[in-house]
């Protein structure tokens, strides 16, 4: 997908993965807790070329998402063209909750058990935050991973120059 920035110029950017031993530490961590009936998706991804390349956040999160987005079935029949990844922003106190929520699992989506305690989840997604570096803004609801599965939840954090998924898809 080529997009035009504001030089004119018509380039793509790309996207790299961060090596970094605490963010390996994490997802070590998060994974040592599998599933019921699911999997997570769990990234960090360098976008400073995007930033200086001028792109716009609609287009960031474009790219984001489609390198973590898993699914099969693209494209996704369902979508509606009349808005944007950017309208799927919320503030932090909520993409922390909802992350936790996403996080602990159990008999919200139906499951006998919980993946892992509150206090592990709100631990693993405060670390999560401060990998992702400052300015972070906050995506939850995009329905990211393959539509095979129920639920498909968690955050998509973008800040100056890193962008992060923690995200688990699953079913009942």
């Amino acid at each position: 997908m080529h997009s035009k920035y504001s030089d004119g110029m018509s380039t793509t950017p790309s996207l790299t993965e961060i090596e970094d031993s605490e963010f390996d530490a994490l997802k070590t961590r998060i994974e040592s807790r599998p599933r019921l009936c699911g999997y997570y998706i769990l990234g960090l991804v360098s976008i400073r070329e995007f930033r200086d390349s001028n792109a716009t956040q609609e287009s960031i999160l474009e790219h984001v998402i489609n390198y973590f987005d898993d699914d099969p079935t693209e494209p996704d029949p369902n979508f509606v063209s009349d808005h944007g990844w950017v309208d799927y922003e919320t503030d932090h106190d909520r993409a922390r909750a909802h992350a936790i929520e996403s996080l602990v699992g159990g008999s919200q989506i139906g499951h006998t058990r919980h993946t892992m305690t509150e206090l592990q989840a709100a631990k693993a997604f405060d670390e999560f935050l401060n990998l992702c570096g400052p300015n972070p803004r906050f995506y939850i609801g995009m329905g990211i991973g393959d539509r095979k599965y129920v639920f498909q939840y968690g955050v998509l954090i973008v800040a100056n120059s890193r962008g992060g998924m923690l995200w688990i898809v699953e079913s009942d």
